[in-house]
């Protein structure tokens, strides 16, 4: 890891984002955009290119609700750290848990620091349908 107050530009770091934030300096990004796990209770798996690459993730957290979003806090407290004071953040979540995420946020960032809610509407079928259930949108929040 690099040092405290060191950002490297043109890297891509794979690993846990709460740990490489405090290796940026407070007051340092003008903007951040976060599209984290959307607490789905879900496994993800995307074929890339040809069926020899396999991508996955667990979308799923033991304890439910509430372990979610502490997890989430704990990487918007450091993200409200490193965020210029002019600077805006926008969250990218659906409707099992932004509803939970928009006050976590009122509460780092101040509920006065909120600019608008997004929404980011596609197409497609999937799950949803499959189920009967067709949401076509995720809202995006955005503060700053």
């Amino acid at each position: 890891m690099a040092p405290i107050g060191y950002l490297e530009t043109g890297v891509i770091y794979c690993d846990d984002n709460l740990h490489r934030l405090a290796q940026f300096p407070a007051d340092s990004v003008d903007l951040i955009y976060l599209d984290p796990p959307f607490f789905s209770n879900r496994h993800y798996e995307v074929i890339w290119g040809d069926e020899a690459e396999v991508r996955s993730f667990e979308d799923r957290f033991q304890g439910g609700i509430h372990v979610y979003v502490e997890w989430m806090r704990d990487r918007l407290i450091e993200l409200h750290r490193i965020l210029k004071p002019t600077g805006s953040i926008y969250l990218h979540c659906d409707w099992h848990a932004g509803h939970y995420l928009k006050i976590a946020m009122d509460d780092i960032f101040g509920n006065r620091q909120f600019q608008n809610e997004f929404v980011w509407y596609y197409s497609g079928g999937g799950f949803e349908e499959a189920m009967g259930a067709q949401a076509r949108h995720h809202p995006v929040l955005h503060q700053g």
